[in-house]
């Protein structure tokens, strides 16, 4: 873990969550490969704008703290880079990613965003509920407390399928880097619909998705609440196929 003030001068790495500031996380392939960096940096840079933070830092400081927290990194690994900034410091720490394409177990949770379009790390709410989960094998799939809405999980977009047909909420949500790169591959294959499933129609639904930056194209095996259970892997493994050429003709 490492953080800077604003002046420069590292300080000890705050717990983000309940503390005021916005975050994002990044993938680090072996030899140092960054996914979607540029994007990452404009829109840390945009959330922090969007919440009214005191300091914004230019992109090329974003870009410098980055590349220097990448030079300590092993080049034969994947990893997961989260950067932070609150209100007078910048903070980055790193974790193996585990959890690539790993079937998982969806634990509901009523919740509503505050700013649904900025990863904000005053959600402690949303954020540390993760920590009781093996987050590499579950998450917490949002339900929204008045309109029973499933919009999203706390790391991901979700794309829902019935037959060849997916279903992709993008509206009161975080739309996520991935799921925004993804998009123009997957309207060349499916018949996509842009709208928000409620609880009682989960039901209609052969398989559910995962979509972020940690999880690539994740299938979601089962959503117990709600009696849901994934009916195969048929769509999972076309979209992740997808995924794996969306990254394969990526040159960031």
């Amino acid at each position: 873990m490492h953080a800077w003030t604003k002046s420069g001068k590292p300080t000890p790495h705050p717990e983000p969550w309940g503390k005021q500031g916005v975050f994002s996380t990044l993938r680090i392939f072996p030899e140092s490969r960054v996914l979607f960096k540029n994007d990452h940096v404009e829109r840390i840079r945009a959330s922090a704008q969007r919440l009214g933070l005191p300091w914004v830092p230019q992109a090329d400081e974003l870009n410098e703290r980055l590349d220097s927290a990448l030079r300590e990194l092993p080049r034969d690994q994947d990893h997961l880079l989260r950067i932070c900034l609150f209100e007078e410091v910048v903070a980055i720490s790193t974790r193996l990613a585990q959890s690539d394409g790993n079937p998982v177990e969806g634990w509901l949770l009523s919740h509503r965003r505050a700013f649904p379009e900025v990863k904000c790390t005053a959600d402690q709410t949303l954020y540390g509920s993760l920590q009781n989960l093996r987050v590499a094998k579950e998450d917490r799939i949002i339900i929204d407390p008045a309109d029973n809405e499933i919009r999203e999980s706390a790391t991901c977009n979700l794309i829902f399928a019935r037959g060849d047909e997916l279903i992709i909420p993008q509206k009161k949500i975080l739309l996520g880097i991935t799921l925004r790169r993804l998009f123009p591959f997957l309207q060349k294959e499916f018949i996509i619909q842009e709208k928000i499933p409620t609880d009682d129609q989960i039901s209609e639904f052969d398989e559910i998705l995962l979509c972020g930056t940690g999880r690539g194209v994740a299938p979601l095996q089962s959503l117990a609440e709600l009696g849901w259970s994934s009916q195969g892997d048929r769509i999972f493994r076309r979209l992740r196929a997808v995924y794996e050429r969306m990254l394969a003709s990526s040159d960031a």
